[in-house]
């Protein structure tokens, strides 16, 4: 089952990199800007390292990175869905029929919960994580910020253009979204520690949170 497992993963990493393969494939290393494209950078890294710790038998990687990566994915769905403009009707298709939006921002959210679900091990989360990816999420505002203001450069997001929102507008938003970012980490934490220690499907190697 460990050689599924294996599979499974490899096939989601290769889904993240088809998404975001103008950053490395073609050194479009300014795409890195985008929280989506860096979501799925860190979603082919811990898939390749996850998929090759279950097929040699090897230790899993920490449940702090790996619950980080699914909170970012999940934020990129929902902010994909709720905020964002819908991707144009005639985006080209980068793998199995799929655009980049498809595969940024739907199949990458849900595979990576599903594979937090059923082939991790459980309980392994500490709620002072929810603050560690926090700290994540106010750093690349504030690296935004920093670029936008300094450089005069774009922003990559409406919801954090400090020159169309103000500075009154952006810490209003940082608030709600940092309030809300922070819950949906606790939710994701309560999860793991609501599961069986076990994982559901497969037999990882125990791991270090």
């Amino acid at each position: 089952m460990n050689v599924v497992v294996a599979l499974f993963r490899f096939g989601v990493a290769a889904l993240a990199l088809a998404g975001t393969k103008e950053v490395w494939l073609h050194g479009q290393l300014d795409d890195l800007l985008y929280f989506t494209n860096q979501s799925g950078v860190l979603l082919a890294v811990v898939m390749i390292w996850a998929g090759f710790a279950s097929l040699l038998g090897k230790r899993q990687p920490p449940g702090w990175f790996k619950g980080g990566v699914t909170l970012f994915l999940a934020i990129t769905g929902l902010v994909a869905y709720f905020v964002l403009e819908p991707e144009a009707a005639d985006a080209p298709t980068l793998a199995i029929g799929l655009t980049s939006g498809q595969i940024e921002h739907q199949l990458d959210p849900v595979l990576a919960f599903l594979d937090f679900l059923l082939l991790d091990q459980h309980r392994r989360l500490r709620w002072r994580y929810s603050w560690w990816w926090l700290v994540y999420l106010l750093a690349y505002v504030t690296f935004t910020t920093v670029r936008g203001t300094v450089w005069d450069l774009d922003y990559p997001y409406g919801f954090i253009d400090l020159g169309e929102l103000g500075w009154g507008g952006l810490l209003l938003n940082v608030l709600v979204y940092g309030i809300g970012f922070t819950l949906l980490g606790l939710l994701i934490i309560l999860i793991d520690r609501r599961m069986p220690a076990r994982a559901l499907v497969g037999n990882p190697v125990p791991t270090r949170t």
